[in-house]
C-alpha cells in the first residue's frame, strides 16, 4: 500500500466542528452558535441543504407542526410564495398559492446562507473531512482534530466537540466507530435515486397524489414502452407551478462506502432519467416535456447507521415510546422502498407504528466520547431508520446536537451529562 505525506495548514481551534451541511448540519451549526459556540461547518458541495437542495428533493416530510429553525424556514418561504401544498390543488379560488411542505430549493439555499452568516458560523464549501486524529483519556477515545480536504488545499482543525452530519456517517467511519448498513440477514440497502425536474407537462396537472395515481402513471408509461426501475413514478408540482419534480428510478445495492458502485449508480441513474424524459416526448400530450435539472448528487436513503448510546428499535415504533431525553416526535410510518427488483412487500413491511420519540442518547456515538450524530447516521435499526429519516425529523436532530455540543463545551462536561430536562425544554417545539 502506498502512503502519502500531506502538507496541511491550520485553521485553528473551534468549540464545535460539523461535517456535512445538510439540513441537520446547518441547524446544528445555528443552534450551537446561538449558545455562544465558535463553529466551523464543512460542506462537500457548493450549497447548504444537502438532500433538500443538492439532492433536489423538495419535500420536507414529517415537518408539519414542528417549530425551531424548521418553522423559520417555512415562514421565510411562505412569505415569498415559495412553498405549495403536497396534495390536491396548489392555488385557492383567488389564485393564491396554498402553502405546504413542497418547497423552492433556491429559496432554501438563500435561507441557509443567511442563517449561517447571521449566526456567525464559519462555513467552508467544497470541503470534505478526509481523516481523523484520535486520542484517549480515561479509557475512552476522543476526536482531537480532523484533516479537511478542500479545493484550495489541505487544512487541519481541532475542536472540543464534533458533529457528524454527513448523512452517510463518513466522519464516524473515519473515527473508527462501529456501524451497520442494510437489511438484517441480507445486507441489502434501501435503493438510491436521482431526483429530477421537468417542464412541459399539462398545465393543470398537479401530480400523483395517491398510490393509485402513481400506479396509473407508471402503467401509462409502460403502455407506451417506457420501463422505469422504481415500482411507480412520483410527480409533484413545484412552487413555480410550471415545473414538476419527478422520481422514477431506483439504483439497487448502492453502498456509500464503495466509491465504484456509487459512481456507477450515478451514471446509470442519470442515463435512465434522460431516456425516460426523451421517450415521454412520443406520448400524445407530452411532446413539450423538457428535462430541466437532475440532482447534483445521488439520493441515498440509507448509509451507515452508527452505534450510539441508545439504538432506536422496532419495538419503540410499535409501542409509540417516549423517552426522558426525547428530542423529536416522529409521526412518519415505515417507508421502505423496494430493496431489490423482485421485492413485492409493501412500504410499511407490515409494521404498524405509533408516534414515537428520538432520544438524545441515539445522537451520542458510543465509540468516541466527543462525537455527536445528526441526521440519517444516528443510532437505530433498519426498519426504524426507514421511518425517522424524514427531513423534518433530521432537522430536529441537528438542533438538538448543536445545543448539546455547545452546552457541553460551555459547562466543560461530557455529552452524556447534558441535562435531559434542559434539552427537552430546548426542543419542545419538535415534541
Amino acid at each position: 500500500m502506498c502512503s502519502f505525506t500531506v502538507e496541511t495548514r491550520s485553521l485553528g481551534k473551534y468549540d464545535v466542528i460539523i461535517a456535512g451541511g445538510g439540513i441537520a448540519g446547518v441547524f446544528a451549526a445555528a443552534s450551537a452558535a446561538e449558545e455562544g459556540a465558535k463553529v466551523l461547518l464543512a460542506e462537500s458541495g457548493g450549497c447548504l441543504g444537502g438532500t433538500l437542495t443538492s439532492g433536489a428533493v423538495p419535500s420536507i416530510m414529517d415537518g408539519s407542526g414542528k417549530g425551531g429553525y424548521l418553522k423559520k424556514l417555512f415562514d421565510f418561504l411562505n412569505e415569498r410564495g415559495m412553498s405549495v401544498a403536497r396534495f390536491g390543488k396548489k392555488v385557492d379560488e383567488s389564485g393564491r398559492k396554498i402553502p405546504g411542505r413542497i418547497v423552492d430549493i433556491e429559496g432554501c439555499k438563500v435561507f441557509f446562507d443567511r442563517l449561517m452568516r447571521d449566526s456567525g458560523v464559519r462555513v467552508l464549501f467544497y470541503t470534505r473531512v478526509a481523516a481523523a486524529k484520535l486520542g484517549e483519556s480515561g479509557g475512552k477515545r476522543y476526536l482531537k482534530r480532523v484533516l479537511l480536504s478542500t479545493e484550495a488545499g489541505n487544512y487541519e482543525a481541532s475542536a472540543e466537540v464534533f458533529i457528524d452530519a454527513t448523512g452517510n456517517g463518513a466522519l464516524s467511519a473515519l473515527s473508527g466507530c462501529r456501524f451497520e448498513s442494510g437489511e438484517p440477514g441480507t445486507g441489502r440497502m434501501s435503493p438510491a435515486s436521482t431526483e429530477y425536474s421537468v417542464t412541459g407537462l399539462p398545465e393543470d396537472y398537479d401530480g400523483t397524489d395517491s398510490g393509485a395515481e402513481k400506479r396509473a402513471y407508471s402503467d401509462m408509461l409502460k403502455a407506451n414502452g417506457i420501463e422505469i426501475s422504481a415500482e411507480e413514478a412520483g410527480i409533484v408540482r413545484l412552487p413555480a407551478l410550471k415545473e414538476w419534480d419527478v422520481s422514477s428510478d431506483y439504483q439497487y445495492d448502492v453502498c456509500p462506502s464503495d466509491i465504484l458502485s456509487l459512481t456507477d449508480a450515478v451514471m446509470n441513474s442519470r442515463e435512465e432519467v434522460f431516456e425516460t424524459v426523451e421517450r415521454h416526448k412520443k406520448i400524445p400530450g407530452y411532446e413539450g416535456i423538457w428535462l430541466m435539472h437532475t440532482a447534483d448528487h445521488l439520493g441515498i436513503r440509507e448509509g451507515r447507521r452508527v452505534f450510539g448510546e441508545y439504538r432506536i428499535t422496532e419495538g419503540d415504533m410499535i409501542q409509540g415510546r417516549h423517552f426522558p431525553d426525547g428530542i423529536c416526535l416522529v409521526r412518519s410510518k415505515v417507508d421502505l422502498h423496494k430493496i431489490h427488483p423482485g421485492d413485492t412487500l409493501n412500504a410499511s413491511r407490515g409494521i404498524r407504528t405509533q408516534p414515537y420519540e428520538i432520544p438524545y442518547r441515539a445522537l451520542i456515538a458510543s465509540d468516541v466520547s466527543n462525537l455527536l450524530l445528526a441526521g440519517r447516521c444516528l443510532s437505530g435499526d433498519f426498519y426504524p431508520h426507514a421511518s425517522y429519516r424524514m427531513m423534518g425529523n433530521m432537522a430536529a436532530t441537528g438542533e438538538a446536537a448543536g445545543f448539546a455540543a455547545a452546552y457541553a463545551v460551555k459547562m466543560k462536561t461530557a455529552l452524556t451529562l447534558v441535562p435531559y430536562a434542559l434539552l427537552r425544554e430546548r426542543m419542545k417545539e419538535y415534541l
